[in-house]
């Protein structure tokens, strides 16, 4: 199910060479999105557009629903605020957990992730638990759920950073020699700044949905979901 998806959602990224628009030119969005830089998903595309395999997938749904979308790129925090005091807001996209169910409306499965710990291609850690990580630096993005899980349990050496590329650059210079990153998007990520990386150890696989304030028009929900669902019967 899980390599469905992804195979599926590529295929919907490579059908335009374009980002989609940032802003709706002269119409009141009816859904207003936030998301952050998390690459391959979605990220900063040229002229003020955000591109990705999800953000193509996020509004060909709204397109198919009659749903006027407005998309913005904001650090995760920031937009994520904005969401939670906002109706009629949505945040691309948040990993679905437990704790956070009941804070969202949701439209999903958008896609499936994860987390886990990486270090350079050439390191000699071994790790076999999660507390084996807690005596070396360990980069993470702070606000992420991975990061919020690891500070609960108790690791002592996290490195914050508000950028995930940041990881990347600070492996490579030795200031960490850990990366708490995406399943996906640390990859990628690693290989557009040139580092070569690998995984030593998964912390956890989860979904990816759209994550809206819980006051927004329950109708609008609805027919994202509905969307969603006819694609992946496909």
């Amino acid at each position: 199910m899980h390599i469905r998806l992804s195979a599926f959602f590529l295929a919907i990224a490579l059908l335009a060479s374009t980002g989609i628009s940032s802003a709706m030119d002269n119409t009141r969005a009816e859904i207003v999105i936030y998301t952050e830089d998390y690459k391959p998903l979605y990220f900063p595309y040229e002229n003020g557009r955000i591109d990705g395999t999800v953000t193509r997938l996020v509004q060909s749904l709204a397109d198919e629903a009659g749903i006027s979308v407005e998309m913005h790129m904001r650090p995760f925090k920031r937009g994520l605020n904005a969401v939670e005091s906002s109706a009629n807001h949505c945040f691309m996209a948040l990993w679905r957990t437990e704790a956070r169910e009941p804070n969202f409306s949701w439209v999903g499965p958008l896609e499936y992730d994860g987390y886990g710990l990486f270090a350079l291609k050439d390191s000699t850690i071994e790790l076999s638990s999660v507390k084996d990580s807690f005596a070396y630096a360990t980069g993470a993005v702070g606000g992420w759920t991975s990061t919020n899980e690891l500070q609960k349990a108790g690791h002592p050496n996290l490195v914050l950073v508000y950028e995930d590329k940041l990881n990347a650059n600070m492996l490579q210079s030795g200031h960490t020699k850990l990366w708490l990153g995406g399943l996906i998007s640390s990859p990628y990520v690693a290989a557009q700044e040139g580092a070569e990386i690998k995984r030593l150890l998964t912390l956890r696989k989860v979904e990816l949905a759209l994550a809206c304030n819980r006051n927004i028009d329950a109708s609008l929900i609805n027919r994202l979901q509905a969307a969603l669902n006819t694609r992946l019967k496909k």
